[in-house]
């Protein structure tokens, strides 16, 4: 079972992953068109967990990835599905190799809440005391999404995954996954995403719909807003967490989108949506670079 959750790696934040809803070809979505030299770079806001009626997507964004010469994706989920040998790197940085256990790790209260929510879920306490808070999160994440009723195998990301294998495109990597389990490995205070988490469950009622209906009217300002600016008001401290899951990494892929973009004469880009919104999102950056930007 912890496998198959390393392998939906980009499941490690609700904030970005619980769009999953009916939606429909009307449906706007985010999606943007960037063009620098007689190049373009289309961007579309994933959703990595999802319904059967979320598809078709708009026709609009099938035709700009039966137009594009190659994809980007954060990780190639299907590529490490496939991989014994990362699987077994990250299965060993996973679980605790001493005698430490994740109670040891989390302050009292932490824990205690986890233990709630396992009661509520029938999950054992043995799943989870071996793993290292970013996995436990991640378990507790899928758990979660998919008790809503949502699924990882019709995540948008890896609908086109599946299409680029079958129609033999290029696959580039803005991060992988191996490097994003490393970064939430690596918190100085991993208690305080696993606190995040653990928010977040508690408002998933609530917070899906909110977040349903911003991404499906395509509201920018609303999903900044859901996904980012409210956690930073509420918990100013919060900040140092945001810089590494948002803003840092939004820079650095857009630094990989402008640095691999001009190879292709068109790369459809997938990320997750809450990384082309607000400031300091990946299409601010990519507009910094001098790519004229254009919302479709």
């Amino acid at each position: 079972m912890l496998q198959r959750q390393i392998s939906y790696f980009l499941a490690f934040t609700l904030l970005l992953l619980t769009i999953g809803a009916s939606a429909a070809e009307s449906d706007k979505g985010i999606f943007w068109k960037a063009t620098k030299d007689d190049k373009t770079v289309y961007l579309l806001g994933s959703v990595h967990l999802a319904t059967e009626d979320f598809y078709p997507l708009r026709t609009k964004i099938e035709q700009a990835y039966s137009n594009s010469d190659a994809i980007a994706v954060e990780a190639d989920i299907l590529a490490a599905e496939g991989d014994s040998l990362l699987q077994q790197r990250i299965m060993m940085e996973s679980i605790y190799q001493s005698e430490r256990t994740l109670k040891d790790e989390l302050p009292p209260a932490i824990y205690s809440q986890l233990k709630s929510w396992m009661r509520k879920r029938s999950m054992p306490e043995a799943m989870f005391i071996r793993q290292r808070p970013a996995i436990a999160m991640i378990s507790m994440s899928m758990i979660e999404m998919q008790a809503h009723g949502l699924n990882p195998e019709l995540g948008i990301d890896r609908h086109f995954l599946q299409k680029a294998k079958k129609d033999g495109k290029s696959v580039l990597e803005l991060e992988g996954v191996l490097q994003q389990f490393k970064m939430l490995n690596d918190l100085d205070n991993p208690a305080l995403l696993f606190q995040q988490t653990l928010e977040q469950i508690g408002d998933i009622s609530t917070f899906l719909p909110k977040l349903t209906s911003a991404w499906k009217r395509g509201d920018e300002e609303a999903l900044n807003r859901l996904i980012i600016l409210d956690g930073l008001t509420e918990n100013p401290e919060y900040k140092p967490l945001y810089d590494t899951l948002f803003f840092n990494r939004n820079e650095r892929m857009a630094e990989k989108i402008a640095l691999k973009g001009p190879n292709y004469q068109s790369l459809f880009v997938i990320v997750g949506a809450g990384h082309l919104v607000g400031e300091r999102s990946v299409i601010e950056f990519l507009g910094d670079t001098g790519y004229k930007l254009e919302r479709l």
